[in-house]
């Protein structure tokens, strides 16, 4: 019976998809992150037709950054915990890369899961929300348009 093969992760993929969030995320905040100078600063993003977007700087030091990226909606609407989601993502600006410390509403996440695990992670889970986060920043980038410094309102356009 042939043994089942350990995970290995593909760091030169995974810190490709870090430094491209760092420039999304980086483009997303924009002129506004100038106003994010102090720990709980944030940046709102109203959508039109989607669940609004919240940015909260949680954490700043000399070379890294800690934003807290939540998407959320009305509480009333049916589709509320289907879309409300957050993630704690860290810029590290002396390596151009942002990284998923946590994501969907859950704590910290481990390089890899061990597979097989109780809570049916895959072993490529970090990998997996990092790529999640580079194509909700494309969302966001792609389909918004961003105004004012202080806040940014991402208008879709139909």
């Amino acid at each position: 019976m042939p043994s089942a093969r350990k995970y290995v992760p593909d760091l030169k993929e995974f810190m490709a998809l870090c430094a491209s969030n760092y420039l999304k995320l980086n483009k997303l905040i924009g002129s506004a992150g100038e106003s994010l100078c102090h720990e709980s600063d944030a940046v709102f993003m109203s959508v039109e037709k989607q669940p609004d977007v919240k940015i909260t700087l949680e954490q700043i030091s000399r070379y890294t950054v800690t934003y807290r990226l939540s998407q959320y909606c009305d509480s009333s609407a049916p589709y509320a915990s289907a879309v409300n989601r957050e993630f704690l993502v860290r810029v590290y600006h002396d390596a151009q890369m942002a990284e998923v410390l946590s994501g969907l509403n859950e704590g910290m996440l481990p390089p890899v899961y061990i597979y097989p695990n109780t809570e049916m992670k895959q072993p490529d889970e970090k990998l997996q929300l990092n790529r999640f986060l580079g194509e909700w920043l494309n969302f966001c980038l792609q389909f918004g348009q961003s105004h004012t410094a202080n806040t940014t309102h991402l208008a879709f356009l139909h």
